[in-house]
């Protein structure tokens, strides 16, 4: 099949194992032949309906509405939640661990690293803030590169121990240097070490993960750990402009990305309707932006509108939605959002240079 349809063997198992399981998936099926969901999010809402029948409904609502970034998310919680022995699949993953090499038709060489989500968390907690700074540099010296580009610049000088002959001198940035991992979990499974129906227990932008996972991590200083039947810090208000470390903790969980258009460099945490006509912060009223949508929403007057992590601009005046005149698009070295860039799923990194 792979060598008819020119398509490599590992996608093309992947489209025979969807399609014996559609007889098992008469909603699914249905919805593949009406056109409803692509052939890549069937694939998706069929290895997620496979794991957790129970599931199918929600993530074929999932793949009519959402990104294929947030359905790929709901298909491996939906895998991970019927994956009832969390410590076996955390072993059954670290024996999955390899690098792999290869040269690609147009010269460039490719390495690919594959981890455990928990693994891969670290790393790209530490990779975050230089590649940031990076960016930074490169924007202030007027390069428009591919946020990729950078972070392979990164990779490789931390591999070799070198910087780019090339590279232009640091400068000072607004850039956060720590790195963090956030982990969300309950305390009875934390003492425990088992997760039972209905508790939490996860990496923030991995998903879940084994209780031991978590154990292993609380030595290394940079791990921050949501308890849930600790602060809520859901509604911590305080009459300051800056937000309060429990804040910026529970915005971290909520996801390191700007809420309209999904970069995860260069992220401000911006005051929703401006701190100077409420003079309080707010959890709810706080959200990400980049630094190109922060400064529409300040250039042009607007306010965010919509759930979490699906927001867009609205005039703050008239409440109308706003779209981006001419000229006003992301710039060239702007990340494109999650669904058509980076890792295709949690713990798999993946470098061309």
């Amino acid at each position: 099949m792979a060598r008819k349809t020119g398509t490599p063997t590992g996608k093309a198992r992947r489209k025979l194992r969807t399609s014996k399981r559609l007889d098992e998936q008469p909603r699914t099926d249905e919805a593949v032949r009406r056109g409803r969901v692509s052939p890549d999010q069937a694939d998706e809402v069929s290895d997620g309906a496979a794991a957790s029948p129970e599931d199918e409904e929600e993530l074929l609502d999932s793949a009519e509405k959402d990104s294929l970034h947030t359905l790929r998310e709901k298909a491996a919680a939906a895998r991970a939640k019927a994956d009832k022995d969390r410590e076996a699949r955390r072993r059954r993953l670290h024996a999955q661990r390899c690098v792999r090499r290869w040269n690609d038709p147009d010269g460039m060489a490719n390495l690919t690293l594959r981890l455990p989500g928990e693994d891969m968390a670290e790393i790209d907690a530490a990779l975050k803030p230089r590649t940031d700074r990076a960016f930074a540099d490169a924007r202030n010296a007027g390069r428009m590169e591919r946020v990729e580009a950078y972070t392979a610049d990164v990779v490789r000088d931390l591999l070799l121990g070198a910087a780019s002959p090339d590279a232009p001198a640091r400068r000072s940035q607004a850039v956060r240097p720590d790195k963090k991992v956030i982990a969300l979990i309950d305390v009875p499974a934390l003492n425990r070490g088992v997760v039972e129906p209905g508790e939490t227990c996860e990496i923030a932008g991995v998903g879940p993960v084994s209780v031991s996972a978590i154990r292993a991590l609380l030595s290394d200083a940079f791990l921050t750990v949501v308890f849930k039947d600790g602060i809520d810090i859901n509604n911590v208000t305080h009459l300051g402009r800056q937000v309060t470390a429990h804040q910026r903790t529970a915005m971290e969980a909520r996801g390191g990305a700007c809420e309209r258009c999904g970069s995860r460099h260069l992220l401000d945490i911006d005051h929703n309707e401006g701190w100077t006509l409420t003079h309080d912060t707010r959890l709810e009223d706080l959200s990400w932006l980049c630094w190109h949508c922060h400064d529409l929403k300040t250039r042009h007057d607007l306010r965010l509108e919509g759930p979490v992590n699906q927001r867009y601009l609205v005039h703050r005046k008239t409440g109308k939605r706003w779209h981006p005149p001419p000229g006003e698009e992301p710039p060239q070295n702007a990340p494109e959002p999650d669904d058509r860039t980076g890792p295709t799923q949690p713990g798999l990194f993946t470098l061309a240079d």
